[in-house]
């Protein structure tokens, strides 16, 4: 089972994720990612999607966790996560380093928080 990260505060479900292009899948960055279901949307690195070059497709008003509102274009990008493929995943941009994995993806599965024992899995369901 996958473990939480202890660095942050508290301990928080973390994995690795590959972000990739959606189109050719060629261009791919592969970071850590914070499984968070507070969070709405999903969140990628600014440099990550000067990387790839990826294409805005449009624009969504997004909340921070510290109450501030800001447009952010939005962009579709192939997601892959705890072994699942997701070929075309909405997400934002922020100046973060890691990934936030929102419940636009976290829906997606049952996931098990094993907070005593800080692992968690990932499951996708029949």
């Amino acid at each position: 089972m996958p473990v939480y990260d202890s660095s942050f505060k508290p301990p928080a479900p973390v994995a690795d994720v590959t972000v990739a292009h959606p189109v050719s899948g060629l261009r791919r960055r592969t970071l850590r990612g914070k499984l968070d279901s507070g969070a709405d949307t999903t969140v990628i690195p600014d440099r990550v999607v000067k990387q790839l070059g990826l294409t805005p497709r449009g624009h969504i008003w997004t909340r921070g966790f510290d109450g501030t509102f800001s447009h952010r274009p939005v962009f579709y990008v192939r997601f892959l996560l705890e072994g699942f493929d997701l070929p075309s995943v909405r997400c934002v941009a922020a100046d973060r380093t890691t990934v936030l994995v929102g419940r636009n993806v976290l829906n997606r599965f049952l996931l098990i928080l094993d907070g005593k024992n800080r692992t968690f899995d990932l499951q996708d369901p029949p």
